[in-house]
């Protein structure tokens, strides 16, 4: 159990940090100071490594829309606790705009990464398959 925990950790924070490092790059680098680049980069590895945590999820036995439904809804609640953490986001004063800005843009990254891995899992199924069809034909 806690090698599996491990690996969704690393994949997680192997995730997290490509798209931490390209939102920096995107949103943050020529207004943001070193302090506060860091302060949102170690913000958002953390993120990460909680949402490797939670693709766990996938690894129940629960049916797979529930499952995906969970990890959306946890997904979603770990990304809003990161916004309001790093800064992005006054909680107090305007915790709407996590709805305007930070949303859509987790949704996208949230689609892009689970297309991501939809393709590879399939991938990696065909060539299993293809490997135990040319055992059974031996």
């Amino acid at each position: 159990m806690k090698k599996k925990v491990m690996e969704h950790v690393i994949v997680g924070l192997g995730i997290g940090f490509v798209v931490t490092t390209v939102c920096l790059w995107i949103f943050k680098l020529n207004e943001a100071t070193g302090a506060e680049v860091m302060r949102e980069f170690t913000v958002w590895l953390i993120a990460s490594a909680l949402y490797g945590l939670i693709s766990l999820i996938y690894d129940s036995n629960m049916s797979l829309p529930l499952s995906c439904a969970i990890h959306f809804i946890a997904c979603a609640l770990v990304t809003f606790i990161a916004s309001v953490a790093s800064g992005i986001i006054d909680y107090f004063a305007h915790w709407y705009e996590w709805f305007i800005y930070v949303l859509p843009v987790f949704v996208l990254i949230y689609l892009v990464i689970g297309t991501g891995m939809t393709i590879v899992a399939r991938c990696q199924a065909k060539k299993i398959n293809e490997k135990i069809s040319k055992k059974s034909n031996v």
